[in-house]
């Protein structure tokens, strides 16, 4: 079986491949597909959806997000410095004896602290979300797709890229067809 490579066979005026996209009628027929692309093999695929689709990232073997635990990170380190700040301007370097209070509290500075660490989670929850989806996308090929233009209103889609080293052009339509694919076509870049 070959691998199909799109920088071979395609000249410079015309568009090289990106792949396959397949539509179909419902999500439980789109989870049947991507379990089985995902038992033969192939990385290098998405689903698009309407609306999210329990169990669908199980089925895809989707890893958990790493952005809790970064954002719970910069949390912490923000809470701790705001904290840190606190006793260092009010128990170290400028410390005023007021009716024989202690010089530092952790109660009254954590009104500091508190909101310094919801604005560093909402910065992070942010710009780390941005970095992980790569975006922003400006242009990707599946937007020159007329079909594709139903996957926000009602249409189930699966997008097999060329890159991936299963991808065979025959092969992997007869796959997407077998798997009860309503329609696949091949996008270009």
């Amino acid at each position: 079986m070959s691998t199909y490579n799109p920088s071979m066979d395609a000249p410079i005026d015309q568009p090289t491949m990106y792949g396959l996209l397949a539509e179909f009628h419902d999500p439980q027929s789109l989870m049947n597909a991507a379990n089985t692309l995902r038992k033969n093999g192939y990385y290098r695929w998405d689903c698009y959806t309407p609306f999210p689709v329990h169990g669908l990232d199980k089925v895809m073997g989707q890893r958990p997000s790493p952005l809790p635990v970064v954002v719970f990170t910069v949390a912490t380190m923000g809470c701790i410095g705001m904290l840190a700040l606190a006793w260092f301007c009010n128990a170290f370097d400028y410390p005023i004896i007021v009716s024989g209070k202690p010089f530092w509290g952790l109660g009254p500075h954590m009104f500091l602290a508190f909101p310094v660490t919801v604005l560093s989670s909402v910065i992070t929850t942010f710009y780390a979300t941005f970095i992980f989806c790569k975006l922003p996308i400006f242009r990707h090929p599946l937007f020159t797709s007329e079909r594709f233009r139903r996957a926000t209103d009602d249409g189930f889609f699966i997008a097999v890229e060329a890159r991936d080293a299963k991808f065979d052009l025959k092969v992997t339509t007869e796959l997407l067809n077998n798997a009860g694919a309503l329609a696949v076509e091949e996008v270009r870049d």
